[in-house]
């Protein structure tokens, strides 16, 4: 079922978007990529968003330093038509690019409820 607000037939989307940051007197780039939540009429029009969405996170600005800095949006990675959305539903999961031995037996206990999460906004 996919999900669509019976008022004006719009279906819900979910969008990763990939960013570069990049400072003048710097040869550091670093990629951000954040995930968007939107309605559109179709695909089409849901690309279209999403791309005015991104745009809408370029900027150019004086950091701290007082050189340049800049945000680029760099591609939309991916453009997905969301079912039903139900409290609690997974839009995101992000893999590491890291693989590294697992310092961890099996039965080793994480431990969530010591989360101190942060803003990412």
């Amino acid at each position: 079922m996919i999900s669509a607000d019976p008022a004006f037939g719009l279906s819900w989307f979910s969008c990763r978007i990939r960013f570069a940051h990049m400072s003048s007197g710097s040869n550091v780039l670093l990629y951000s990529v954040s995930v968007f939540l939107f309605q559109a009429d179709d695909y089409a029009a849901g690309l279209q968003k999403a791309l005015a969405r991104g745009r809408r996170e370029e900027k150019i600005y004086t950091n701290a330093e007082g050189g340049t800095a800049r945000i680029a949006m760099v591609e939309v990675e991916a453009l997905d038509m969301l079912d039903a959305i139900e409290d609690g539903v997974e839009v995101a999961c992000l893999w590491s690019d890291d693989i590294v031995p697992n310092p961890f037996p099996m039965d080793f206990t994480f431990q969530p409820a010591a989360s101190k999460p942060t803003n990412s906004v």
